[in-house]
């Protein structure tokens, strides 16, 4: 009842069914929409193109907060929040790997769990059904940067690897390991 009365003389602001945070007249603090994403749904890591914009992989300003879920069904949250929205998605992946590939950030003190900008991609992979022609699709269709593509070791792939047993992402994770690479001995 508490939280009801409080939400209804606007002191909280509701997020979703369960989930309140303070209303913006009250909060001394931003509130990062990386934040509200791993507290609307525990147990999920940012990760697509909202992961890619992060480590400013992509151009793109990203309004929706995609993140990855281990259990339960794909949803999608509209919150008074402003631009964002948020979207968890469920990805059948090993479960013991499943944080494979994921990083604890923080910001103001607040952490919230972020894709590696590999781990991002393969997700999105996976979630779009894309099929590897050339790393030409990363360059031109995603606008990756190459020098960012650079940056992967070979420690990456295997780490990410490890996540996926779909021959579609594996693949794709090849086939880049095996252009980026090929490339710098050549």
């Amino acid at each position: 009842r508490l939280v009801y009365r409080a939400w209804a003389k606007g002191y909280l602001m509701r997020l979703r069914h369960g989930a309140y945070m303070v209303a913006p007249k009250y909060r001394t603090v931003k509130v990062s929409e990386f934040v509200v994403a791993g507290q609307m749904v525990p147990n999920s890591y940012i990760s697509f193109e909202s992961a890619l914009s992060y480590h400013g992989w992509i151009p793109e300003r990203v309004v929706q907060v995609s993140s990855v879920i281990l259990t339960g069904r794909s949803r999608h949250f509209e919150t008074p929040l402003g631009d964002f929205e948020f979207e968890y998605v469920h990805l059948p992946v090993n479960e013991s790997e499943f944080l494979s590939g994921v990083t604890r950030e923080e910001y103001q003190g607040q952490p919230f769990l972020m894709a590696t900008p590999l781990r991002a991609l393969a997700d999105y992979v996976y979630d779009r059904k894309i099929e590897w022609t050339s790393i030409d699709w990363l360059l031109d269709g995603l606008r990756i940067e190459e020098e960012n593509l650079r940056t992967l070791t070979l420690a990456d792939f295997q780490q990410v690897s490890s996540v996926f047993r779909a021959r579609r992402v594996l693949s794709f994770l090849n086939g880049i390991q095996r252009e980026l690479f090929a490339t710098t001995t050549s």
